[in-house]
């Protein structure tokens, strides 16, 4: 009984490992059996943690769906520098997930670069986190002993599985079917291939439409913790999670802290997102923590430059101020126009992640002009000015845009009534 189970899990493992649904070791591809890989599109962090490991990047960029869908490894000036590159960012990363994966790709291949791209809520003191989907197993880090014995035990784990046996039998029936292949060989999620698949919103409803559509699911992002709990018994499955003990903000000192220590360079940018995100911020009471953030990172990175005063400082550009990129105009309602630098009010396009590559890198790549107010160096010398700035610019931001302004926060009144979230 069982010698038979053994060799049940042998076999379910052979033939999981010759489909590869999750391109774990692209030993074998063909044409008609295995090369339409749909499960790696919904196991994102799984794929590239596996990625990661075969390919052995020497330079990566970490970050959010912003990151992963603006930031081609591709650019001219990044493929000067070095000639392993990957765009590891992923969908809703948080700081703690970008510190393990970090890890993991320096344990993989010996990292000498990494750019790290923030949004503006990692930039807080709340308790450092992780995304149900995140799998610290599948990762290795700097105690090279143990890694081989870690990367078997997660390589039999998914091997065996019966959902990783589901997927494979999915991954036969769909090379009948092929999707369009928005995920690129260098991590990027290719936005021309990924939101013009029929079935995309984007085309359905036309590209003014989907914007709408995100700044709505956005006022929820922002406020569904507000929203009042019930009163009654409550049903707890298990005892009760410990509070991680570091926060957002420490996870990106820890970040820092390892680079120091591997001598990895490092460079930091806060993402454009459209003005949009910014108005949105400041309807639902959040204006004060954008300030705060960019406050806080420079006083951390002045600190670690202080302390490393023999080497160089870790820069830090800021893009998510109101410029002539993120203010850029809506197409009418109802219009099928796409716009040029945004797909929606959240993701820049690669033409933008491409003038973010060139104030990073110091390149001026051909037809990648950029306006002169995208993207500031922040220091401890100018962020105050930096700041008094932005509340400027929004205000002119504003005027201009009275109607929209008047409709974000029409949305926002709105979802408050619906779900009884009171203002303080």
């Amino acid at each position: 009984m069982v010698s038979a189970a053994c060799l049940l899990l042998v076999a379910a493992g052979v033939f999981n490992a010759a489909v590869d649904p999750y391109a774990m070791f692209r030993f074998y591809e063909r044409e008609g059996f295995n090369v339409s890989k749909p499960a790696i599109h919904q196991r994102v962090r799984l794929m590239k943690a596996y990625e990661v490991r075969r390919l052995k990047p020497q330079s990566l960029v970490l970050g959010t769906s912003r990151v992963h869908l603006g930031i081609s490894p591709r650019h001219e000036g990044w493929a000067s520098l070095y000639e392993h590159r990957y765009n590891l960012a992923f969908d809703g990363a948080t700081t703690k997930e970008m510190y393990a994966y970090l890890r993991h790709a320096h344990a993989a291949g010996r990292l000498e670069h990494v750019m790290l791209g923030l949004d503006t809520y990692h930039l807080n003191a709340v308790p450092g986190s992780a995304r149900p989907d995140f799998d610290p197993g599948l990762l290795m880090d700097e105690n090279h002993g143990l890694n081989v014995l870690r990367s078997l035990a997660a390589d039999f784990k998914l091997l065996t599985s019966i959902s990783t046996f589901k997927e494979s039998l999915a991954t036969l029936r769909a090379q009948d079917n092929p999707q369009p292949v928005w995920l690129a060989p260098d991590g990027q999620r290719l936005g021309e291939v990924f939101f013009r698949r029929p079935v995309e919103n984007f085309m359905t409803c036309g590209p003014r439409c989907y914007f709408d559509e995100i700044d709505k699911l956005e006022v929820r992002f922002k406020l569904e913790w507000k929203i009042p709990v019930p009163p009654g018994p409550r049903v707890q499955s298990g005892p009760p999670k410990e509070p991680d003990p570091v926060t957002s903000l420490g996870y990106i000192q820890k970040i820092i802290d390892y680079c120091r220590t591997y001598n990895i360079g490092l460079s930091f940018f806060l993402t454009p997102s459209h003005a949009h995100q910014l108005e949105l911020d400041a309807a639902t009471g959040n204006w004060w923590s954008i300030e705060n953030g960019k406050r806080q990172i420079v006083a951390l990175l002045a600190r670690d430059a202080e302390n490393h005063s023999d080497k160089e400082p870790v820069v830090l550009y800021d893009f998510g101020g109101y410029s002539q990129i993120t203010t850029e105009n809506l197409p009418p309602l109802g219009s099928k126009k796409e716009m040029k630098y945004y797909w929606d009010s959240s993701h820049f396009k690669e033409n933008v992640g491409n003038m973010v590559l060139d104030r990073l890198l110091g390149t001026e790549t051909e037809n990648h002009e950029i306006p002169g107010d995208f993207g500031v160096r922040l220091s401890p010398d100018n962020i105050e000015a930096v700041i008094t700035q932005l509340n400027e610019n929004q205000e002119k931001y504003r005027q201009n845009n009275r109607q929209e302004i008047k409709t974000l926060q029409m949305w926002v009144d709105a979802f408050k009534e619906e779900n009884g979230i009171l203002d303080n």
